[in-house]
């Protein structure tokens, strides 16, 4: 293919300097590391060449979105990497680099770009990435089973032994809060049911996405395999989904109110993990202004406490509280300064100290984290007991 041919394709995307620039505005932080195999999207993001050929572009698009996608403001590159750039593969020989490009990705590490993973004692890893991985791979499988056959067994194979690693990770946790339900375990098992929850959910909508037909032996096996009405329902992913339908769906959303704070974007230190347990992270801000290292600055800190509470008034129009991830950070916020609740106050203007003080969150605030995190404990030892016993509720 010619440069003139292949920068045409490009052109239909997002502009390659362009794309740069937008990871390094959303996660400066990965340029100053050194690239290793663990972590080559740095160096396909880091290669000034603009000329790139179709592939050179998928690679810069993936790249793009494995170094952003857990960040504040991911790159929207979704549609080019699930769908637009394989619609124009039509021969193995342009098949192939992509598929084994999807495969490089599920290698790559994210603990640089991301707090939404983790790994159980076992040492079997979930991670928000493995939704962004289904995505792709399912973008490989819609093309073969479309076009380049021969592939499809291998990404089938690949697929599902994904699902299933998530079934053991979803089995093994449980099985782990049941035996001792305390805090720590709770959340291990709650961040791997959000995990779980977002990256089935892109696992179905590719599905969809690629029209793949009822008769297709990975939809018959996998699709919606989290849904009571699925062909092929698994007792694990169905009481995961209720789980996180009463307690997590409104814990983890897209976070558009944290895209406005910029000196969010410092550090990978201040990624977001799963909610609602936001505590700790509300404390690491306030501590990124102390001391002689100091990352932020008060204004910064400002800017994260204000988006916070306003941010918490949007998603909870209705004095509801449905959603009170954004009240415990503001209280581990407050647990890192000195002066406490005075400290935070100090620093934010006079129409959010109104709302600080006297709004719906002030009244989530006043619950302490101990107490906040039994409530959550016991609510969750109560749904996983009755999924043994159904008469639990009762009792």
């Amino acid at each position: 293919m010619s440069r003139d041919k292949a920068n045409d394709q490009v052109s239909k995307g997002i502009q390659v300097r362009t794309l740069r620039e937008l990871v390094k505005n959303t996660a400066p932080f990965i340029f100053k590391e050194s690239p290793s195999s663990k972590t080559r999207y740095i160096e396909i993001l880091s290669n000034p060449n603009d000329q790139l050929s179709s592939f050179e572009y998928f690679e810069l698009c993936v790249a793009a979105h494995f170094a952003t996608v857990a960040t504040y403001v991911p790159t929207d590159v979704d549609l080019a990497i699930r769908l637009k750039l394989w619609a124009k593969i039509s021969t193995p020989e342009e098949f192939e680099p992509m598929w084994n490009l999807a495969k490089e990705f599920a290698t790559w590490d994210d603990s640089l770009v991301s707090r939404r993973w983790l790994v159980t004692g076992s040492g079997l890893k979930i991670s928000g990435h493995q939704g962004e991985w289904f995505s792709i791979a399912m973008g490989a499988y819609g093309t073969a089973v479309k076009k380049v056959h021969a592939f499809v067994p291998e990404i089938r194979a690949a697929i599902e032994s994904l699902v299933k690693e998530h079934e053991q990770v979803l089995k093994e946790l449980r099985e782990q809060f049941i035996e001792t339900p305390n805090i720590a375990n709770a959340r291990f098992y709650f961040d791997a049911i959000a995990a779980v929850a977002h990256n089935l959910g892109d696992l179905d909508r590719m599905f969809d996405a690629w029209e793949i037909g009822e008769i297709d032996v990975l939809k018959r096996r996998v699709y919606r395999c989290g849904h009571e009405d699925a062909r092929n329902p698994r007792e694990e992913f169905l009481l995961a989904g209720k789980i996180y339908k009463e307690m997590l769906a409104n814990e983890n959303h897209r976070h558009f109110p944290l895209r406005e704070p910029k000196g969010l974007r410092k550090s990978g230190q201040l990624l977001l993990n799963f909610g609602p347990f936001l505590d700790d992270w509300g404390a690491a801000v306030v501590k990124k202004t102390q001391g002689e290292d100091a990352l932020l600055n008060e204004g910064d800190l400002r800017d994260v406490a204000e988006a916070l509470i306003l941010g918490w008034k949007r998603l909870n129009p209705k004095s509801i509280y449905t959603s009170q991830g954004y009240a415990r950070a503001l209280c581990g916020m407050v647990s890192a300064f000195s002066n406490k609740r005075e400290g935070l106050e100090s620093i934010l203007s006079p129409a959010l100290k109104k709302e600080f003080n006297e709004g719906g969150v002030r009244t989530l605030m006043n619950v302490s984290r101990t107490q906040f995190e039994k409530q959550w404990v016991a609510k969750l030892l109560r749904l996983t007991q009755s999924a043994e016993d159904p008469t639990a509720l009762d009792t």
